[in-house]
């Protein structure tokens, strides 16, 4: 063991402390006796340079004894170090010191250490066995006293320190400490500590310490501490196989900053029990009580040289999931959705730990629930057993009554789930979305040097697109969505596509290509890829719309889509009619709407009366692209109209023919939206 880190464990230091207190006291003795009662001013000046030892080092202590009958006592430690820690300038001094063969008392000392000045009384009897110390602080204001008392019958010794009102920080600042120590600010003691023991040896201690308004931080602001109090007892007793020790804390108030954790004292406990032995200490039985949170049992064993543990375990059961969320996760998922995530319910956790590293944890849900407070995720009637371990293969499972994505809701779901290591797999998963549902397969995680890494497929069975809309809450759309899902796979917070997502919609297909999403799960998700669509049902696309009925196929291209936090920041979109033979007809309401919708759009004279004449037009040709960059969308259609600058978006054919003109080539995205709203909700568009 090293003795600077646990400098107060070595026996060798009490000898050494006894065998020089010995000396000096003979020393006293031959000095009081060898001076006759009327001796002129005697002087005795004893001077060490150094005193050496395995745990401490004194450089220049002397010691002087002037006058008599009642002499003047003065103690000057020019530096002492214990461990990595130095103190400088230490002076005892005694005014008019009592000293004859059977005891030596001072009634008005003065001590000077750590910055601090102390009065001081001691009394030392040889007759009755006693050592008494007494320390206050200098100025008479504070209520503050240490008390040492010291009792001793032959080998048998017992002592008792007394603390009222004592300064924390004081006593602080006179132990070792490492280079990037805590620094207490303020603290208060009060209580007491007991210590038996036989010669030069302890073999009891026992404190019972009460410790208020303590307040700490360190350099760096990540760790802090206001106004904390505390409650601890502790009992040591030596015995033949090493020291039995058991203790309790309260945390009763105060609040404390661990960075990135906040916890507030709301009378929390922990209690523990165990023996100290062949360098190492062992917790045999300990508990966890966290008002608001629950109960855990832990034990564990400490290596006392490097102060690591050598092996533990910790058992807890029926926690409230909604303190431990805000508490523990929450802090650490900060950067992530879940940070703005509400928890509930009840959770088991179970924890081993050996030889440096994690062995096994098995964590249990009951009735628990996860909502996000923006109304994004929300899981319900959650369910589940997670087991881990290190060395073998692990089955368990995640059940949920539903759950809702984006407003699109998924009913009762079982996932089997296995784990082998670092590697976590789903073979296979039905889950219940809307009126269709989702198959995931061959889902497979693990843990690799750059963080977790994952991978699956699946398909998507028919799901009603009028469903969808509702929940998506847009415009209703009419049609089935279904398709195959490509492999997905996630690494470096990033997710990717590889091949092709197609599904049919509207009685044709869409293909999405190049599809990327950074940050799925945090504040500010990131989506880009590239979209088309083949033959898309313009009746079915709009029959539901209060906006007008279009008939015809179309196809649509999307290329550069980029989405930030899911709204569109960039696309280059292009609407056109598809090739074929098929019914090309437009409703007077459609028509309406489109003039009212883009501001700019205009139709002939003479084509505008006809409007109230007809309830349908032909079309041979549709066409729109937007390239959107911003708020700002720059439209365009078919191809140039007019020599003023206009652009065609619907081209004229049959009997009646309409044709349909747009000359605002820049238009406000989010007032477009708005514009296409208001259209849909009044149904009764203004003619410009």
């Amino acid at each position: 063991m090293k003795p600077d880190q646990l400098w107060f464990h070595r026996g060798n230091f009490a000898n050494c402390a006894y065998r020089l207190f010995t000396q000096f006291w003979l020393f006293f003795l031959i000095f009081i006796l060898s001076f006759p009662t009327l001796a002129a001013t005697p002087r005795f000046d004893f001077t060490l340079e150094n005193i050496r030892h395995p745990v401490f080092n004194i450089h220049s202590a002397s010691i002087k004894l002037i006058g008599s009958p009642l002499p003047d006592l003065e103690i000057n430690l020019g530096k002492v170090t214990i461990g990595k820690r130095t103190w400088h300038g230490l002076r005892l001094r005694c005014n008019s010191v009592h000293i004859d063969r059977e005891s030596m008392d001072c009634d008005g000392g003065i001590v000077q250490i750590g910055g601090r000045s102390l009065t001081m009384t001691f009394r030392l009897s040889l007759q009755h066995k006693q050592f008494v110390l007494e320390i206050r602080p200098a100025s008479n204001k504070s209520k503050e006293k240490w008390r040492l008392e010291v009792n001793w019958q032959t080998s048998k010794w017992q002592g008792i320190l007394k603390v009222v009102n004592g300064e924390g920080k004081f006593l602080v600042d006179l132990l070792p400490r490492g280079e990037e120590q805590i620094q207490v600010h303020q603290a208060i003691l009060d209580g007491d500590i007991h210590l038996s023991g036989i010669e030069t040896s302890v073999s009891a201690l026992s404190a019972r310490l009460n410790i208020s308004k303590l307040s700490f931080s360190d350099a760096s602001g990540l760790h802090a501490g206001e106004q904390i109090n505390l409650q601890l007892n502790a009992d040591v007793q030596q015995e033949k196989n090493g020291w039995q020790w058991q203790g309790k804390i309260i945390w009763p108030d105060g609040e404390i900053f661990w960075q990135p954790f906040y916890f507030s004292g709301e009378g929390h406990q922990l209690t523990a029990r165990g023996v100290i032995k062949n360098e190492r200490i062992e917790i045999t039985q300990g508990e966890f009580s966290l008002t608001g949170t629950g109960r855990a049992d832990f034990a564990a064993v400490i290596g006392i040289a490097d102060q690591s543990f050598q092996q533990a375990w910790l058992s807890a059961r029926d926690l409230e999931l909604s303190t431990l969320f805000s508490s523990i996760i929450r802090p650490l998922a900060v950067d992530t959705a879940l940070a703005e995530a509400e928890a509930a319910g009840r959770v088991n956790i179970d924890w081993r730990y050996q030889g440096n590293d994690n062995q096994s944890l098995i964590i249990g849900l009951q009735g628990a629930s996860l909502i996000d407070t923006h109304g994004r995720f929300a899981v319900e009637g959650l369910n589940a057993r997670i087991p881990w371990d290190r060395n073998r293969k692990q089955d368990g499972s995640i059940q949920f009554s539903n759950a809702q994505m984006m407003g699109i809701r998924a009913g009762e779901t079982h996932i089997p789930l296995a784990t082998n290591g670092m590697r976590f797999s789903i073979p296979r998963a039905e889950i219940p979305v809307l009126d269709g549902k989702i198959l995931i397969e061959n889902f497979v995680a693990s843990m690799q040097a750059s963080g977790w890494q994952w991978q699956f497929n699946g398909s998507l069975a028919p799901i009603s697109m009028e469903k969808l809309t509702e929940s998506l809450q847009i415009q209703p759309m009419f049609g089935t969505l279904s398709g195959t899902i490509p492999r997905m796979s996630y690494a470096n917070s990033i997710m990717t596509m590889g091949g092709e997502l197609v599904f049919g919609i509207f009685d044709g297909v869409a293909v999405a290509r190049d599809l990327t999403l950074s940050g799925p799960l945090s504040l500010t998700p990131h989506l880009t890829m590239n979209m088309a669509m083949y033959h898309i049902d313009l009746d079915l696309l709009t029959r539901a719309y209060s906006f007008g009925n279009i008939q015809g196929r179309v196809d649509v291209e999307v290329n550069d889509f980029e989405l930030i936090d899911w709204e569109p920041v960039k696309f280059d979109a292009k609407l056109f009619s598809s090739a074929g033979d098929y019914k090309r007809r437009i409703s007077q309401a459609a028509i309406k709407n489109l003039i009212a919708l883009g501001g700019g759009l205009a139709v002939t004279a003479i084509q505008r009366s006809f409007l109230g004449l007809f309830e349908q037009f032909g079309y041979a040709e549709i066409g729109w692209s937007c390239k959107l960059y911003g708020n700002v969308c720059n439209m365009g259609g078919i191809g140039p109209a007019t020599r003023d600058g206009g652009y065609m978006l619907i081209k004229g054919s049959g009997i009646p023919a309409i044709t349909i003109t747009g000359y605002n080539r820049k238009v406000d995205w989010p007032e477009l939206l708005e514009r296409l709203r208001h259209a849909i909700r009044s149904g009764n568009p203004i003619i410009h």
